[in-house]
């Protein structure tokens, strides 16, 4: 009895966040997004799962949608208490005529799914560019990124709490929080492989990758990206020292969390993205022990080498004969001859959760061909093109700013960059936390950059 009390604390978290940011924002506070971006959307799944596993169904579309809700309701309010639009840059271009392009196949006869099905897939792939316009109309004054550090290493030190519970008894939080039964029913997929959840629980061999409290161990892995550009930040500002006990066990977090989440795609995007910054930074000393760190790696690899079950697990990822990266490979030829076959798009849903739900998936894990499948070669031409715009203001920014707007050219640049690799292996977009606050933060980059060009900035009445 007392332990069903103590998971309810995850929904009724989720819950407070949400009233409080929207009290916020209707109160002109838009700081208050972050608490909602922070400390509700990490645990969105964990919470629905609960409210299904007390048999509390009614209080799901309610959950489901409020996300959406807060949003529309802060841009809303943005765009009526904006005496003039800004002057618009590259970045703010692409990323409405992107929205525009993929709005126009949930009316376009593209498709074999309902309006309701589409209208969900295209919230699943085009509802960053209402996240970016909310940081781009924000003013600078109005967001304090310091709250925002603290936060972000708060929320860090709670999934570590969890996982390392989870890791202490080797169970999965989700075996006990509903989760299997939750998807089986809302999203038809059946429990899978040895732990009764999904696959992506588990590597080769069965070895378990922890979720902590996110949604899956991939999005709890892309999560320490965010984590990693707070840490950058304190670093570089020479701050760490000001609260050691929360930034050291910050630190700790992210590197249980990219380790035992086990996501060789996150792993490999934060240590280049967090290489790359520290050179951008040229940050010496950091620098020293990243290569002093390579050499030992090489050193291990070599020690290692004699061992042939370590040796064949190499061999085995790096020629896609292990089974995930099989699965992986599997779905990039099916999703490649899609789009060669279709490079206008096949239509709204036809890759990613719509569509396999349903058993008629095509493609998928893999960001640029679940987009490419449902809207051709010319919407993944302008993502790409948005990141590499995106990646190129960020970095601009931490080479010629200071203050502000130099911390957000190194937040939104670590985590750009660090979830290219990713961005190849899984939806990116649909890792809530990742998504919403790392969009809102490109926008609000995005207005910096702006302001230091110039351009007039965005002001409120």
């Amino acid at each position: 009895m007392m332990f069903s009390i103590v998971l309810l604390l995850f929904p009724l978290a989720y819950l407070i966040s949400f009233l409080y940011s929207l009290r916020g924002v209707v109160k002109g506070n838009y700081q208050a997004l972050f608490v909602f971006f922070i400390f509700g959307l990490p645990i969105y799944i964990t919470s629905l799962s609960i409210l299904h596993l007390h048999g509390w169904d009614i209080f799901i579309p309610f959950f489901q949608y409020s996300k959406e809700i807060l949003i529309i309701v802060a841009l809303g309010l943005l765009l009526y208490q904006l005496p003039k639009m800004p002057v618009w840059n590259w970045l703010d271009r692409f990323m409405l005529v992107y929205f525009v392009f993929t709005a126009l196949f949930l009316i376009l006869p593209v498709g074999s799914f309902g309006l309701i099905q589409k209208i969900i897939a295209f919230k699943n792939i085009s509802f960053f560019p209402l996240l970016y316009f909310i940081g781009r109309l924000l003013h600078q004054e109005v967001i304090w990124v310091s709250k925002l550090q603290k936060q972000v290493m708060l929320l860090a030190v709670m999934a570590m709490i969890i996982l390392v519970g989870e890791v202490i008894l080797s169970t999965h939080l989700q075996t006990i929080t509903g989760y299997a039964s939750f998807y089986e029913k809302y999203f038809s997929f059946d429990p899978a492989g040895n732990y009764g959840l999904s696959w992506t629980f588990e590597m080769e061999g069965g070895v378990k990758r922890f979720a902590s409290f996110f949604a899956n161990p991939l999005e709890h892995a892309a999560s320490t990206l965010i984590t990693v550009a707070i840490l950058a930040i304190v670093l570089h500002e020479n701050t760490s020292m000001k609260e050691p006990k929360l930034f050291f066990s910050a630190l700790l977090a992210s590197l249980l969390s990219i380790l035992f989440a086990l996501s060789r795609a996150s792993l490999v995007g934060y240590i280049i993205a967090s290489y790359l910054i520290f050179s951008l930074l040229k940050k010496k000393k950091i620098l020293f022990f990243y290569h002093s760190a390579l050499l030992l790696l090489v050193l291990l690899v070599v020690s290692f080498a004699l061992n042939s079950t370590f040796t064949q697990f190499v061999v085995d990822i790096f020629s896609f004969t292990d089974s995930s990266s099989v699965s992986h490979l599997l779905e990039w030829i099916d999703g490649i001859e899609a789009i060669a076959a279709n490079p206008l798009g096949m239509g709204l849903g036809e890759s990613g959760r719509i569509a396999g739900a349903l058993g008629l998936n095509t493609g998928g894990e893999n960001q640029f061909i679940i987009l490419g499948v449902q809207c051709g070669l010319v919407a993944v031409l302008l993502y790409v093109i948005i990141l590499g715009i995106t990646i190129y203001q960020s970095a601009f920014l931490v080479r010629n700013s200071t203050g502000k707007a130099a911390q957000l050219g190194i937040m939104v640049f670590i985590i750009k960059v660090g979830l290219l690799i990713p961005l190849l292996t899984a939806s990116v977009e649909s890792y809530l936390y990742v998504s919403y606050l790392g969009w809102f933060l490109t926008g609000f980059m995005s207005s910096a950059w702006s302001s230091i060009h110039n351009l007039q900035p965005a002001t409120l009445k």
